[in-house]
């Protein structure tokens, strides 16, 4: 039982591994878009406003659900079968709520959105990224900024 417990655990610690993200940071490149070409369009900042990136629910989910099924399962003797196995199925039903919400508040990320006019068509685009602590620079209506595209996402980098 010790064995199965320590294989699950560690089946829920590489699944969460795999969940992880760059973010959405001006200064994350994701592995597919690095030595590609990316479209590039430069405009001017319209206006800012700090927002929250909802966080990741699903990784929690997946830990929580485990961690509630091992604990409910442990309810119980070793003679009373039916206890066990219905404390795991609540313990997964409530490993799972407790779990999503945790990783979510967990990856919660602050954000901003700009909303940028663009030079080529003076059309007004917004993006919303995370504004990582240790950069110098932050954004302001009337500063001149670039986007660059790849692969369906996009940041904004000043344009210099």
């Amino acid at each position: 039982m010790i064995k199965k417990i320590h294989i699950l655990i560690l089946l829920s610690i590489l699944a969460l591994g795999g969940c992880a993200t760059g973010g959405f940071s001006p200064d994350v490149v994701s592995r597919d878009a690095a030595a590609k070409s990316q479209y590039v369009q430069s405009g001017v900042v319209v206006s800012v406003r700090n927002v929250t990136i909802e966080g990741d629910r699903d990784s929690g989910n997946l830990f929580g659900s485990i961690l509630g099924a091992i604990v409910g399962s442990n309810i119980g003797g070793e003679d009373d079968e039916t206890t066990r196995e219905v404390g795991a199925v609540v313990g997964t039903a409530v490993g799972s709520v407790v779990g999503q919400n945790v990783g979510e508040s967990l990856s919660r990320k602050a954000g901003v959105e700009i909303i940028i006019k663009l030079d080529t068509n003076e059309r007004e685009i917004s993006i919303v990224q995370e504004m990582p602590e240790d950069v110098d620079y932050s954004f302001r209506a009337g500063d001149k900024v670039r986007i660059v595209r790849s692969g369906g996402k996009a940041r904004v980098v000043p344009y210099n």
